[in-house]
């Protein structure tokens, strides 16, 4: 069977294209994102995309949505502080999954198929506190995260704490891992990014 889902998961900035999303957002975007499709026997059995919500990223963010949303400079000061803090709490992803079996896509479940770690490159391994399913999709997140397709998949907020990352590897590594197959994303220079100087 072929991933209805896949044919209409195209290129992230080339989907944004032509719809008031700007260049420097979609170039964010596509740096912290990662896709993978698991396939066996031409069969997909799981499509994942997943953004990284770094401070780069997140800056991108703020600024595009503070463009189309007309923030005074202090609505944007305080949004940026908002941020900030919550990068401080945690390490966030958010990630799109398409499964063809559906009762499959319970990554939020306790009782879950999948589990769900993130690798720093140093043979330590960060277990999510939380794994939160999306259940509202609005205009505005399917404007910034064009990949997202509420029809045949589901969306999902995945929370680590940051103080376990070892800030010696430049190298994050979320996978994803159950009976139906593994997926490995990689985001070369992430624990550095988490470090920078956000302003």
């Amino acid at each position: 069977m072929v991933c209805p889902a896949c044919s209409q998961i195209k290129e992230y900035a080339d989907i944004a294209k032509g719809k008031n999303i700007s260049k420097k957002y979609q170039v964010a975007l596509k740096r912290w994102t990662r896709d993978k499709t698991v396939h066996s026997q031409f069969e997909t059995m799981v499509h994942i995309v997943a953004t990284y919500k770094s401070r780069e990223f997140n800056k991108a963010y703020l600024s595009e949505y503070s463009k189309i949303y007309l923030l005074t400079d202090s609505e944007k000061e305080a949004k940026a502080r908002l941020y900030e803090d919550l990068a401080s709490d945690y390490t966030e992803f958010l990630f799109y999954a398409y499964i063809p079996e559906k009762n499959s896509n319970d990554f939020s479940q306790a009782d879950s198929i999948w589990k769900i770690f993130l690798s720093d490159g140093k043979g330590h391994r960060i277990y999510p506190i939380e794994v939160r399913k999306i259940k509202k999709i609005t205009p505005v997140t399917l404007k910034f995260f064009p990949y997202v397709n509420p029809h045949y998949g589901m969306l999902y907020s995945l929370k680590f704490y940051p103080s376990l990352l070892s800030l010696e590897t430049r190298r994050l590594k979320l996978v994803f891992a159950s009976v139906l197959g593994k997926v490995e994303l990689t985001w070369d220079e992430a624990v550095a990014d988490k470090t920078a100087n956000p302003s």
